[in-house]
């Protein structure tokens, strides 16, 4: 008896501290009340659980939103569950269904991250909604915090899981259940009756977070409390990331404490679309010491003459093969799948092996870039050399007038894998482990 009576506690508790959640939320603008929200519910306990109280609440009006991500055969049935969940909530439903992701290879996790994302600010404009609420909890803020950990990320990276951020067209992000277990939100699903599903990807083994679940009993074991300190750390990280931004915001280059130049330095590069990784901070810092000066950046290049320092985004410019005019020519970040327009085509990129070209994501992973040649561009076909792509062009004997129409692609790392009117790159060789395939019309 004294155990039922406990469980019974359990759920009470469970149900108060989701409702709780949700109401401070709204008290402190998070979720808009009296305007349309937009649930994302994959189906899984924690979206279902925020789903239904989000539903029940008053100040509220909540739509649910599906994303079927295509990966397994039993996805149209997840959808149709959700659906039948909406219509037992009384929420709008509103679904869209994703095509050409796969479930396996470096920077696919990501690409369908973006994916997801993308289609919900969708969904919420079709909803009339300006606000997505995601239901993560604070496992998966402490899972984060320690994935990235494991990976060397810095300071901003380590605050983790933001609770607000802007999706595209307007569309805000929020994220109103961070500071609870997911162990409530299983709870509210088993106290309600409401069914809910395991994505199996989640206990696939080629995924980090996966196998880092599979270890998290033996680190309670150092810690029983661990989820709760990790998500603790991220807020305060959180907070420090957010300081270390306004102080960087007035700090003077020269002078600065070393956090505050490597922050300043992040913040400079970023407003340019520039991307400087660790090792390049030090080398800007140098550079700074130095006093003049250029370094080549993932992404662009940062030139440093009469005392300013500034960060030039790639392929600004591209030169007419006889040196001539200087014309302007586009640069397109590829996140990963979709489609992409470059001056007046289009690239069109699909996860698995498809129409056009074929790459290999390991060994060309995402984000890409598409563009057109720079000046002292290098490129080695498989098989073959390193060398000019323009000397590589007159070899192919590609007429002049042609060669500065033509597009590159660039991956994560800067590497050029493709280059139109020549032989392919390595990653496009052999046998694909993560394959992926694109076109340009």
């Amino acid at each position: 008896m004294a155990r039922e009576d406990a469980a019974e506690q359990a759920l009470v508790h469970s149900r108060r501290v989701l409702v709780e959640s949700i109401e401070k939320a709204i008290a402190c603008g998070l979720l808009p009340s009296g305007q349309v929200v937009l649930v994302a519910c994959s189906g899984g306990a924690d979206s279902v659980a925020l789903a239904a109280v989000a539903a029940r609440n008053g100040a509220l009006r909540a739509a649910i939103g599906h994303v079927d991500h295509g990966l397994r055969p039993e996805s149209a049935l997840e959808a149709a569950q959700v659906q039948a969940l909406a219509q037992s909530l009384g929420a709008p439903f509103f679904v869209e269904r994703l095509e050409g992701l796969q479930t396996r290879g470096p920077g696919l996790e990501a690409a369908a991250r973006e994916a997801r994302y993308a289609a919900l600010g969708r969904l919420a404009r079709q909803a009339g909604a300006s606000v997505v609420a995601t239901a993560h909890t604070r496992r998966d803020q402490a899972e984060t915090l320690l994935l990235r950990l494991l990976r060397g990320a810095g300071p901003g990276a380590l605050a983790g899981v933001r609770r607000r951020r802007q999706l595209s067209g307007g569309i805000v992000l929020v994220r109103p259940l961070l500071d609870l277990p997911r162990s409530a939100t299983e709870d509210y699903c088993r106290e309600r009756g409401l069914s809910f599903t395991d994505d199996p990807h989640n206990s696939d083994p080629a995924r980090a977070r996966a196998r880092l679940r599979r270890l998290w009993p033996q680190l309670l074991e150092l810690n029983p409390r661990l989820e709760e300190s990790l998500a603790g750390a991220a807020d305060l990280f959180g907070d420090e990331d957010e300081l270390m931004r306004q102080l960087a915001a007035g700090a003077d280059l020269a002078t600065a404490h070393p956090a505050l130049q490597r922050r300043a330095l992040l913040e400079q590069a970023a407003e340019a679309g520039v991307r400087p990784e660790r090792v390049h901070l030090e080398q800007l810092r140098q550079l700074l010491a130095k006093g003049s000066g250029g370094l080549d950046l993932p992404g662009g290049r940062a030139v440093l003459a009469d005392g300013h320092l500034r960060f030039e985004k790639k392929n600004n410019y591209f030169f007419s093969e006889g040196g001539g005019d200087r014309l302007p020519a586009e640069e397109v970040a590829v996140p990963g799948p979709g489609r992409y327009s470059w001056r007046s085509r289009e690239l069109s990129v699909a996860l698995g092996a498809g129409q056009g070209a074929v790459v290999d994501l390991e060994r060309a992973p995402f984000p890409w870039t598409l563009r057109g040649r720079r000046a002292g561009d290098r490129f080695r076909p498989a098989g073959g050399h390193t060398k000019k792509v323009a000397d590589q062009w007159i070899d192919a004997r590609i007429p002049q007038l042609r060669r500065s129409g033509l597009a590159l692609l660039e991956d994560a790392q800067g590497r050029i894998f493709w280059v139109e009117g020549l032989r392919q790159g390595e990653p496009l060789s052999g046998a694909k482990t993560a394959p992926a395939s694109f076109e340009i019309r």
